[in-house]
């Protein structure tokens, strides 16, 4: 049977208030075997810890501070942040990057949390969720130096996910040849992005994982409408349609490079039923 994974959600936002679980039921009868709830603020990092627990096997927790909350983050904070990445279900750090679109936070501000999180994840020995928009070229030094890092302890492991990529195919290749997978969020069905579908075509398969960022970007068929994992599915039918490969091909792949990157056992849909 077809099995997916949805390395990025939001599950924990206010916009899956009361329904969180059930969409977690959704996805897995959708075939999603595995979901990251991903944190970027105090409250969303606890919230992810506490849903994951209660929602069980195929739901990992990762914890960060997105870099819009970087003006807010104190060393106290970062602190904690260490203590909940230390914790054996949590499986990244993240999300953590830079954002020069929008620019809540001072561009050097958004530097010195990012490398004060990179830094936690070198010695947690956990990988990153990177988070870049309009950082691309900016980011790049940051990350080299952690990725190198970062892969004498990990070998041919994956050293982290640039979550959602929004650079060039030039730009996707270099940080895979980093040891950074590359995330294709359903954003790729939009008839305008011809630059994700470059992506997807040139990036090696071994290189892809798939995500929805739940509640945001979801599928053309549903633009307007909030996303869930179930819907992760969409990414992979456009890269399998854009590299002229099958749908389970790539959701093969992708799940089994997702469970390289968090170094999860994914179940199967047989022993997620037995979850309900």
């Amino acid at each position: 049977m077809i099995q997916l994974f949805d390395t990025h959600c939001h599950l924990q936002d206010d916009a899956f208030d009361g329904d969180a679980l059930a969409a977690i039921m959704r996805a897995r009868e959708s075939g999603v075997v595995g979901m990251t709830l991903c944190g970027y603020d105090a409250p969303a990092n606890l919230a992810a810890l506490e849903l994951a627990r209660r929602a069980g096997f195929g739901v990992y927790p990762t914890v960060g501070y997105h870099p819009h909350e970087a003006a807010t983050v104190t060393q106290a904070m970062l602190d904690e942040l260490e203590s909940q990445a230390r914790l054996p279900q949590v499986v990244a750090v993240g999300e953590i990057g830079l954002d020069f679109y929008r620019d809540l936070s001072p561009h050097p501000v958004q530097r010195t949390i990012l490398d004060a999180q990179l830094a936690i994840a070198l010695r947690v020995g956990k990988p990153v969720s990177i988070h870049t928009r309009a950082a691309e070229a900016e980011i790049a030094p940051p990350l080299a130096e952690y990725a190198a890092e970062q892969r004498a302890a990990f070998g041919d492991r994956p050293v982290g996910v640039m979550h959602c990529f929004g650079g060039t195919a030039e730009q996707a290749l270099n940080y895979s040849g980093l040891g950074f997978l590359i995330s294709i969020a359903c954003t790729i069905t939009y008839p305008s992005n011809a630059v994700g579908r470059s992506i997807a075509a040139e990036v090696p398969l071994e290189s892809l994982v798939i995500e929805t960022d739940s509640p945001y970007l979801p599928p053309q068929t549903r633009r307007g409408k909030r996303n869930e994992p179930a819907f992760v599915g969409a990414a992979a039918e456009a890269i399998a349609a854009t590299r002229g490969i099958t749908f389970a091909e790539v959701a093969a792949a992708t799940t089994a490079n997702a469970a390289r990157l968090f170094v999860v056992a994914v179940p199967s849909l047989r022993e997620l039923a037995g979850t309900r």
